[in-house]
C-alpha cells in the first residue's frame, strides 16, 4: 500500500533535519573540543564566535532545505514508489539520482565562479577559507535554493525513462549527500581507505577549492573535474 503523502513529506523533513543535527554536533566537537584538531588539513585556529555569527544564515538555509525537500516530495509523489525495492533497483536508481544531481551541481557551481555570480552570490560561501561542517550551508539563500533542487532534477530526468522511482533511493541519496557535504567541509583529513576510492570527492579535494578559491568544482564525484579540466592538486 502506498504511503500517505503527509507521511512521505514528514519522513523527508526528518531525514534532512537529522543529518543537519549530526552536522551541528560534529561542528560543536570541532569548535569546543580538541578531539579532532590534530587531524585538520589546515592547522590554523578557527574561532567559535565566527561560526555563531554565521549561524542565523545557516539556520535560514536549513529551513529552505526542509521546504524544498517537502515541496519536492509533494510534487513528485505520484511517481514515487514506496514499496521495498530489490537491492539491484535500489542501487541503480540511487546511483542515477546521485550522478544527475552531481553533474548539475558541478555545472551550477562552476557557473557561480563567473565574475558576476561570484561577486553577487557565491562570495558568501567563500568567506569560509577553511570551512567546518555546517558551513556547507553557509551560502547566499538564492545559491542554496537553486542548489537544493538538484535531487529533484535527478527525479525529473529519471522519470523520462522509468514510470516509478523508489522513494527509499531518493531518501538515501538525500541523507548521503548531506553527510558527504558535511564531511568535505569538515577540514578533517580523509582516511587512506576513503582516499583510495576512485573519483570520490574527499575533504582534501574540496578544501583546496576553498583555500585557492578556484577549481575542484565537483562534490561527490571528482570525475567531472577530470572531464572538464578543472581539477587542481596540492603542489
Amino acid at each position: 500500500m502506498d504511503m500517505e503523502i503527509n507521511q512521505a513529506v514528514l519522513i523527508t523533513i526528518g531525514i534532512l533535519f537529522s543529518t543537519n543535527l549530526i552536522g551541528y554536533i560534529y561542528t560543536a566537537l570541532i569548535l569546543h573540543t580538541n578531539l579532532i584538531n590534530d587531524y585538520r588539513i589546515q592547522p590554523k585556529e578557527y574561532f567559535a564566535r565566527r561560526f555563531y555569527s554565521r549561524f542565523p544564515l545557516i539556520l535560514f538555509n536549513v529551513f529552505i532545505l526542509l521546504s524544498v525537500g517537502a515541496i519536492g516530495v509533494y510534487l513528485f509523489y505520484d511517481i514515487l514508489s514506496f514499496t521495498r525495492p530489490t537491492i539491484g533497483l535500489f542501487l541503480f536508481q540511487l546511483t542515477l539520482i546521485f550522478l544527475i544531481d552531481d553533474l548539475y551541481f558541478y555545472l551550477y557551481h562552476s557557473a557561480l565562479h563567473t565574475k558576476f555570480l561570484y561577486k553577487k552570490i557565491h562570495i558568501t560561501h567563500h568567506r569560509s577559507t577553511m570551512p567546518i561542517p555546517m558551513e556547507y550551508i553557509f551560502t547566499h539563500p538564492l545559491e542554496w535554493l537553486f542548489g537544493a533542487i538538484g535531487p529533484f532534477i535527478g527525479l525529473a530526468v529519471i522519470a523520462l525513462f522509468f514510470p516509478e522511482i523508489n522513494a527509499y533511493a531518493l531518501w538515501a541519496m538525500m541523507a548521503l549527500r548531506n553527510l558527504h557535504e558535511l564531511d568535505i567541509h569538515s577540514g578533517i583529513k580523509s582516511s587512506k581507505t576513503v582516499s583510495a576510492i576512485p573519483f570520490y570527492g574527499t575533504t582534501e579535494h574540496h578544501d583546496l577549492h576553498h583555500s585557492r578559491n578556484k577549481g575542484n568544482y565537483a562534490s561527490t564525484f571528482t570525475i567531472w573535474d577530470k572531464i572538464f579540466g578543472t581539477e587542481i592538486k596540492k603542489s
